[in-house]
């Protein structure tokens, strides 16, 4: 049975009082190496190798007993308590193993003892290939081993995390225990913090259980529970995806059991998917929004752009009336001088005129003639065409010395009207637009 907390704090002190002392340090181990016996374990009857304690113990001469760290002679000894223990004779150099401290051999033989009380074999001090790494426990079962650390002296994660990972390497699962109160690793690697309980030592942290939404602490439960859990895979290291509640520090890793995995792995899937769904309406919330703001900006720039429409409309209307109400006034006025019928005559007589003059005639049934304003400026060297009212229906082949002699005619917005397609060709290079052709003689603007 292991030792319960007094009876490990007795031990300590009997064994203390009792061991030989070198430099100061602890001399006792649990393991020695005999030349021909090979490995023996104090911890168990038969010394591990079907030897009694007594071949080994008060025997004269002295058993041939070597330290399995530091090569260093050894005698079997036994506490008041009945600990049985192999101790470093006079003048030992440092050795790990002489080093530890009586805790840590203890909590050693109660984590050997708990395994063995779990059916596993358990092998104390056992040194990984090339002395790699050396558990404090090795419990195995067939093809599996898993090493058991006490752990009391300070170490870094980082030191633990790779020891660890240097055991996995060789195929070694390994928990860590401390009875320290607060181990600053704990959770960094399968791990748990053992206290003293009323029927020993018992796991108080560590262990965990998911009660929707959140993972909380389990109740402290007996080290060899714990390890019957654990070697009948009962009870997995799992790093929780959801919240830790109602503990003193969250753990990144914890000792739970496959139902209570499953259970978080359904609340974290529905929570991802809660996520994802609520995500997506964002997105989708925000696509609404996007294509409201383009929908409305693109309302406003066409009605903008309608408004600049209308805008240019009434004020290319406004310019045709102000320009066929002047080209009316400058006709009236030129009327009233005798020297312009002549001219008017004279212009008559251009080649392709008068088939202009009838088509203009057919087109606004009233009669057309030359107008008495012909030679203004504004017509760009064409003849005005004009009815009895003096209103202007059409200018005949008019060809700008430059752009800017194109204004008036683009705005007053009447016929254009071309004797071949080679002039109206000339006068679109100015006006710089097409202008909708009707036949050879006769264009629009």
């Amino acid at each position: 049975m292991p030792f319960s907390a007094p009876v490990r704090l007795c031990a300590a002190v009997a064994l203390t009082a009792e061991m030989s002392m070198a430099g100061g340090r602890c001399s006792m181990g649990l393991t020695a190496i005999h030349p021909e016996r090979g490995r023996l374990d104090a911890t168990v009857k038969d010394l591990g190798c079907g030897w009694a304690w007594e071949a080994v113990h008060r025997v004269r001469p002295p058993a041939d007993l070597r330290c399995p760290e530091c090569t260093h002679g050894l005698r079997a000894k036994v506490s008041p308590r009945g600990l049985r223990f192999f101790a470093h004779l006079p003048g030992a150099q440092a050795c790990a193993l002489a080093e530890e401290s009586m805790a840590h051999h203890l909590l050693k033989l109660e984590l050997a003892t708990a395994a063995r009380g779990a059916g596993w074999t358990a092998g104390l001090e056992v040194s990984g290939p090339g002395r790699s790494w050396r558990a404090d426990v090795l419990a195995s079962a067939g093809d599996r081993r898993i090493a058991l650390e006490a752990q009391l002296a300070p170490i870094t994660p980082d030191h633990i995390r790779d020891r660890t990972q240097r055991m996995a390497a060789d195929g070694v699962f390994s928990v860590w225990f401390s009875d320290r109160p607060r181990p600053p690793w704990l959770g960094v690697v399968p791990s748990v913090r053992l206290a003293a309980g009323e029927d020993g030592l018992a796991a108080v942290e560590g262990l965990a259980r998911f009660a929707h939404p959140s993972w909380r602490t389990q109740d402290p439960v007996s080290i060899v529970q714990f390890m019957d859990w654990l070697f009948t895979n009962q009870i997995l290291s799992h790093r929780p995806r959801a919240a830790m509640t109602h503990t003193a520090r969250p753990l990144a890793a914890v000792w739970t059991t496959e139902a209570h995995i499953r259970a978080e792995k359904s609340y974290t899937d529905w929570q991802e998917q809660q996520k994802r769904q609520a995500a997506e309406s964002a997105r989708r919330e925000e696509e609404r929004w996007r294509l409201r703001a383009e929908l409305r900006a693109a309302r406003e720039r066409d009605e903008k752009e309608l408004r600049r429409d209308e805008q240019q409309r009434q004020e290319a209307e406004e310019r045709r009336q102000w320009a066929r109400q002047a080209a009316r006034s400058i006709e009236l006025i030129a009327r009233t001088d005798p020297t312009r019928p002549a001219l008017a005559r004279h212009s008559a007589m251009l080649p392709g005129i008068q088939r202009a003059i009838a088509r203009l005639t057919q087109e606004h049934r009233v009669p057309v003639s030359v107008g008495c304003s012909v030679g203004d400026s504004r017509y760009a060297s064409g003849v005005p065409l004009v009815d009895d009212d003096g209103t202007l229906l059409g200018v005949f082949d008019p060809l700008p010395a430059h752009s800017t002699a194109c204004v008036f005619l683009r705005d007053v917005g009447v016929r254009l009207i071309f004797p071949a397609e080679e002039r109206r060709a000339r006068c679109i290079s100015l006006l710089r637009q097409e202008l909708p052709v009707l036949d050879y003689q006769t264009a629009v603007v």
